[in-house]
């Protein structure tokens, strides 16, 4: 049984560092995140560390395309970083939340909160040190909260943010990546690796412990608290933060306008929806004007911004006080 729910696609730009390949190829001036004040009481342990084990992946737990055991409408994780890409299945990071993976030079982990539905890709290096994570068997407002080696501090995977110990205060730097199906995936990069759930050591059908919550009106686990009304608790948006200034975007929404152009804070933001794709793309500035009428846009010439995807109810978990973009 896999997780084959067939949702609104969005690439996952929150990135402050250089961008490789297609995902981008500028960074973005932009304010630092604030730093979150742990309260009592706010980790709530969901499970052991030994429940959720991270994947310490190898060369040979990747396979080509053509011999991935994968359906069309299952989705991945994908990435590009220095003319290589890769894919990860949802089915198996729903297992695991974390993969500690390298390519060429790059250490980097592959995180996945199943019950926030938020995908991040981060850097391992954090002030020259390479850290590994793995789930910490924690959740901060229904969100996977990290833990590293060799330091032992707990991260928010949703902020990014070392949140108590050692590197508190520290954040992380994103790599640019994309959560959509595999046939998506599939088609536009045709020469990437897999994660391969039998080179793991699985047989037959993986268990799928999520299978039900996506479709299901359950938001969080045991309930996701006061819930905001603006939304469905489990509506699909791009939030976006700018030093004090919050919004979030219903994926919904951006797919149905094409293209968005808000201002959050001091800055303007273009939101572009990628047909060929099926994402919806982030970008400083007012680019509407600049766009082709027709053919394919250049997007490795503009400049990403820092963005997340994320289910309602997580993101306002977090940020209470979001604004939220409204039809025009």
């Amino acid at each position: 049984m896999y997780v084959k729910q067939k949702i609104s696609l969005l690439l996952f730009l929150s990135s402050l560092v250089t961008a490789c390949g297609q995902i981008g190829s500028r960074a973005a001036a932009y304010p630092e995140p604030k730093l979150y004040r742990l309260q009592p009481g706010e980790l709530v342990l969901a499970a052991s560390e030994a429940d959720i084990p991270s994947i310490q992946a190898e060369d040979n737990y990747f396979v080509q395309v053509e011999r991935a055991d994968l359906e069309d409408a299952d989705l991945v994780v994908g990435l590009f970083i220095g003319g290589e890409s890769r894919a990860y299945p949802v089915r198996l990071l729903s297992l695991h939340e974390v993969v500690n993976d390298r390519i060429g030079e790059k250490a980097i982990a592959v995180t996945w909160c199943p019950l926030c539905y938020s995908p991040v890709v981060y850097d391992r290096i954090v002030d020259g040190q390479e850290l590994s994570f793995r789930a910490s068997g924690y959740l901060l407002h229904n969100n996977l909260v990290l833990v590293d080696h060799p330091t032992d501090t707990l991260w928010s995977q949703l902020l990014g943010q070392g949140i108590r110990g050692a590197l508190r205060g520290s954040v992380l730097k994103v790599i640019p990546s994309t959560v959509t199906t595999w046939e998506i995936w599939r088609e536009n990069y045709p020469d990437s690796r897999v994660l391969s759930a039998e080179r793991i050591g699985y047989e037959g059908d993986l268990p799928d412990p999520y299978g039900g919550y996506f479709s299901s009106g359950a938001a969080g686990l045991g309930g996701a608290g006061e819930i905001d009304p603006r939304l469905p608790a489990k509506t699909l948006i791009l939030g976006l933060v700018s030093g004090e200034d919050i919004k979030a975007y219903p994926v919904d929404l951006i797919r149905e306008q094409r293209i968005i152009v808000d201002q959050v804070g001091d800055f303007t933001f273009s939101i572009i929806w990628d047909e060929k794709q099926g994402i919806g793309r982030t970008f400083l500035g007012d680019i509407s004007q600049d766009l082709p009428e027709k053919g394919m846009i250049d997007f490795n010439s503009l400049t990403p911004v820092p963005a997340q995807l994320v289910y309602w109810f997580a993101w306002t978990g977090f940020y209470p006080e979001s604004d939220l973009y409204r039809s025009r």
